[in-house]
């Protein structure tokens, strides 16, 4: 049995697969949810996250230029940086990582898992 997630959850679930030392950006996390111009609820879905889902790794979500664009916390933006530092994303003097280098590309299968996967543990949790 699946059930049907929030647009919220099905980011956080995502997300959650984002290997340590890559990235996504939050359009990218969009399209392969299936929202096409979505980025900005993506942003917004991790902004409301705060401290209740520690196990989502918020910081590896960037802009598409590789850049942190947390706005309006400074001590956000440099939390950000430094988790993605420690785990060996290296920016450069622009403050900008190498997409390049550093962008998870996961194919539609492997993303339809994920979520398939976030469907039926969010089932069983509702199970009695």
């Amino acid at each position: 049995m699946t059930t049907s997630l929030s647009f919220n959850e099905l980011v956080y679930a995502l997300v959650r697969a984002i290997p340590y030392g890559k990235v996504l950006s939050y359009g990218r996390v969009s399209d392969l949810l299936g929202v096409p111009q979505g980025a900005r609820a993506v942003g917004w879905a991790l902004h409301n996250l705060g401290s209740r889902e520690p196990s989502v790794p918020w910081h590896r979500v960037v802009n598409a230029r590789g850049q942190v664009s947390i706005k309006g916390s400074p001590e956000a933006a440099m939390e950000q940086r430094v988790r993605l530092e420690s785990e060996g994303v290296v920016f450069d003097e622009s403050d900008t990582l190498d997409m390049r280098r550093y962008l998870w590309t996961p194919s539609l299968p492997e993303v339809e898992a994920i979520l398939h996967a976030a469907r039926r543990s969010r089932a069983d949790a509702d199970q009695p």
